[in-house]
């Protein structure tokens, strides 16, 4: 008997389908998200709460100052010295100046709210931002439970239900690159970004730990970013590779398919506090093997980053949630979610370290198995810029 991945497999409709009207709702979702997102973006004005939590954030991960002491009034970015510690104070204007909505940064002797009822200063033009090549860090922030986001992880994966091997580890190798930064409208920036990576699935139930499934992708992306509001246009490839040993081991015979694509897409994020992220989006592919297979997409996702630390500043609670809704699945949602901690002092290079369970369910984003429902329950360390 020949067992045939692909799009002509004859799947049992589980009991979480998804039915028609709960499609509807999905792509009604995503279109509402995306009107409100652009109706945001042209009507945005980051003030000083918003420019407070992005200068906080800059501190901490660009310059791991986690006691650093700062107010903003007026557009005026208030920091106090001593809180800074050792950090170079140069750059720290620099960057704190780049900010979209500033207007001056100050570094002041004592503490930083002490004078904030004196008058505010003249205020000044918004430092622009100036072009350059391979600039530090993203405009666009990363899809953190996306399963397919390029970047560097490895998960242990108990599967409850499904074809696949019950016990598998994910191992994920990637990474995205902004090439070039300039200004752009509404006092905001664009990037041109290239991104790849390989997602890989081993059986480690099996003696020799047998390759299940690589996936390979690249892709050229331009994002753009004005106050909380971002978002990116993408054109990328993706192909689908089975392991050499779960053919030859697999109990039933299989005849793999080539199965492969390029996507266009457009994803929208929205940051509507400090603490709480919302994006969504779709595409269609646009050319694609075998040729019958179907091209819509879509993607909503939500995530949170709690404003506390525990154990001294030494860890932040995240939890992340992503749900992928497909033509080539025949719209059955497939659900990601993941929750941990973020240890805020562990960097490997410009990497934040992250631990997180994770939960999925839905059609397999594993290649050539995307026409299956699986279910699991992992454990993972994530690294990302």
């Amino acid at each position: 008997m020949t067992e045939t991945l692909g799009v002509k497999d004859s799947v049992p409709t589980p009991q979480f389908s998804v039915v028609s009207t709960v499609r509807i709702a999905t792509g009604g979702m995503v279109l509402v998200l995306c009107l409100i997102l652009g109706i945001a973006s042209a009507t945005v004005a980051a003030d000083d709460s918003y420019i407070a939590g992005y200068a906080a954030a800059v501190l901490r991960h660009e310059f791991d100052a986690v006691k650093a002491s700062l107010h903003v009034e007026g557009g005026v970015v208030i920091v106090d010295a001593e809180s800074l510690g050792t950090v170079d104070r140069t750059k720290v204007m620099k960057a704190l100046e780049s900010i979209p909505g500033v207007v001056r940064v100050e570094i002041r002797e004592g503490q930083a709210h002490t004078d904030v009822r004196e008058p505010p200063p003249i205020p000044q033009e918004p430092t622009r931002p100036e072009s350059k090549f391979l600039p530090r860090d993203l405009l666009f922030a990363p899809f953190h439970a996306d399963p397919r986001w390029p970047h560097f992880s490895g998960a242990y994966r108990r599967v409850t239900y499904g074809q696949e091997p019950t016990k598998t580890f994910g191992a994920n190798f990637g990474e995205t690159f902004a090439l070039y930064r300039n200004a752009a409208p509404l006092d905001g920036q664009w990037e041109i970004v290239i991104q790849a990576g390989v997602f890989s699935t081993f059986n480690v139930g099996s003696s020799s730990i047998d390759l299940q499934n690589a996936d390979y992708t690249v892709g050229l992306l331009t994002s753009y970013r004005t106050g909380p509001f971002s978002g990116f246009l993408r054109l990328h490839h993706q192909s689908s590779h089975l392991g050499d040993e779960f053919i030859l081991n697999s109990q039933t015979p299989i005849n793999r398919i080539n199965l492969s694509f390029e996507e266009l897409d457009m994803k929208l994020s929205y940051e509507l506090f400090a603490w709480l992220r919302v994006y969504g989006g779709g595409g269609m592919l646009v050319d694609q093997y075998p040729k019958d297979l179907k091209g819509g997409t879509s993607q909503v996702g939500t995530e949170l980053t709690s404003p506390w630390t525990l154990w001294g500043g030494k860890v932040r609670p995240v939890a992340y949630a992503d749900f992928h809704a497909n033509a080539r699945s025949n719209w059955r949602v497939a659900s990601s979610v993941m929750a941990g901690l973020q240890f805020e002092n562990a960097r490997i290079g410009d990497r934040r370290l992250q631990v997180l369970a994770e939960y999925f369910s839905g059609p397999s984003p594993n290649g050539q198995f995307f026409t299956h429902n699986t279910e699991w329950l992992g454990l993972g360390i994530h690294l990302y810029y």
